[in-house]
């Protein structure tokens, strides 16, 4: 029942992180190139617009700095309510922004101001999500459990989507003007929802535990960087191809299917809708799999899978029919994005003890998302532009790809997928020292670490 529990409430966080996260994707794909920039340069809003969408992950970094280093030392829940209370908020207030032709270059400055609020509330949501759903998870069902959070990310990206397109259907005309706000101001609504059932759930057992160590290390970011460089740098690797791959076939997608391929609006943004919800339809079951097989097994065939499909993807989506397009992206999401998705979850909160766990992971997630997440999309306008095809773009793909499964192979110095279900060795410090592969053995030095 814990572990239900604190997966729900990790899912429903991460569904109003990623509602409005992908409400923005969408707008600024699709509203805010023209609303708020005042060009007639079709090119040069776009760009901007995707400037600004960069900007909320350049934030994430320090917010996952700050808030991970709280959550480390004063627990995972009250910085998990926290950080959604002010990604909600800011999502609020960026559907009451005039326009350019109201305020003139204040109102993007405002835009880049509220954005900022995004990330940084953003930026640790996520990796407290996957901590405090694996931390109240049994050994054996930790993957299941914690790949619930990933998939409330993609629910939530696919349910922004969904509104995005109902007002777009239903105002019509006035869509530009005030109908893509609706969707802004009902994220008041889903913040009151998730923060009620947040607020129901207990403070995990391994911060309890490990509360007295995580006061003692003044700043656990400082650990992290000063012993522990290459255990970070495979993390930081391995989240390439979700956060410079993945915005490929997410944000950038919608774009290029409405100005190069000739979908309409509508039916570009039905089909990110199908593609996020396929992903998080798969989720729960990749869990499962990473908690049988092993999480790191799961990672490396995700990110074979992620080197070999943008090529296929793309002659796919250039036969301008329907069903190839949503199947080509459909597959590319599912088979690649999904599957590391689910496997990095408990992956990434099995590399860092607890003391450290929490500062670990988001500050791995959101380097390299402020590296890569937010600029893939900008990056693929312009090499596009550049090009004059998608080659460039399938080709950056399998780069991202390679170098996570590079990370992933390198990870193996750190974590074992013998070591996954030994309670010993995800709960004490010491145990991360040990060789991996050797969780099953019950020596002094775990002994010791967990009395």
């Amino acid at each position: 029942m814990k572990a239900r529990r604190a997966a729900s409430a990790s899912a429903v966080g991460s569904l109003v992180e990623w509602y409005d996260f992908g409400l923005y994707g969408a707008a600024a794909a699709l509203i805010f190139k023209d609303y708020f920039f005042g060009t007639d340069d079709a090119f040069v809003g776009l760009m901007a617009a995707f400037a600004t969408f960069a900007v909320g992950y350049f934030a994430r970094p320090f917010g996952g700095v700050v808030f991970g280093h709280l959550g480390d030392k004063v627990g995972r829940k009250p910085v998990m309510v926290g950080t959604l209370a002010l990604m909600g908020v800011s999502t609020t207030l960026i559907g009451l922004l005039p326009g350019y032709d109201t305020l003139g270059w204040f109102a993007p400055f405002l835009l880049v101001l509220l954005r900022l609020l995004q990330g940084l509330g953003a930026g640790a949501e996520y990796a407290g999500a996957v901590v405090l759903s694996s931390e109240s998870s049994p050994p054996g069902r930790r993957g299941f459990f914690a790949s619930w959070s990933g998939a409330g990310v993609w629910v939530g990206s696919a349910l922004g989507l969904a509104v995005f397109q109902a007002m777009h259907a239903l105002t019509g005309d006035s869509f530009e003007t005030w109908g893509w706000r609706v969707p802004f101001l009902l994220s008041i609504a889903l913040l009151a929802i998730s923060l009620y059932i947040r607020r129901q759930v207990e403070e995990t057992e391994s911060f309890t535990e490990t509360k007295e160590a995580a006061r003692e290390e003044n700043v656990p970011l400082v650990r992290l960087l000063r012993t522990e460089k290459r255990r970070l740098l495979a993390a930081l690797g391995s989240n390439v191809i979700l956060s410079g791959y993945s915005y490929i076939p997410q944000v950038w997608i919608l774009s290029y299917l409405t100005e190069n391929v000739g979908v309409a609006a509508g039916l570009a943004l039905a089909i990110n809708a199908i593609v996020l919800l396929s992903g998080a339809l798969f989720m729960p079951y990749f869990g499962s799999l990473g908690d049988r097989f092993g999480r790191r097994k799961l990672f490396l065939f995700g990110t074979g899978f992620g080197v070999l499909w943008p090529v296929p993807m793309f002659l796919l989506i250039d036969t301008h029919n329907t069903a190839l397009i949503i199947l080509g992206i459909v597959v590319c999401f599912v088979g690649a994005v999904a599957v590391c998705y689910a496997a990095q979850a408990a992956f990434l909160t099995e590399m860092f003890p607890p003391a450290i766990r929490y500062s670990g992971i988001a500050f791995a997630r959101e380097t390299s998302g402020a590296l890569l997440a937010g600029t893939t999309p900008m990056v693929a306008t312009g090499l596009l532009h550049l090009a004059g095809h998608w080659w460039p773009i399938a080709l950056c793909m399998t780069v991202y790809a390679a170098i996570a499964l590079v990370a992933v192979y390198y990870s193996r110095q750190f974590r074992s997928d013998a070591d996954q279900a030994d309670p010993d060795a995800f709960k004490a410090d010491e145990a991360w020292t040990r060789t991996p592969g050797a969780g099953t053995e019950k020596n002094e030095t775990t002994a010791k670490a967990v009395r």
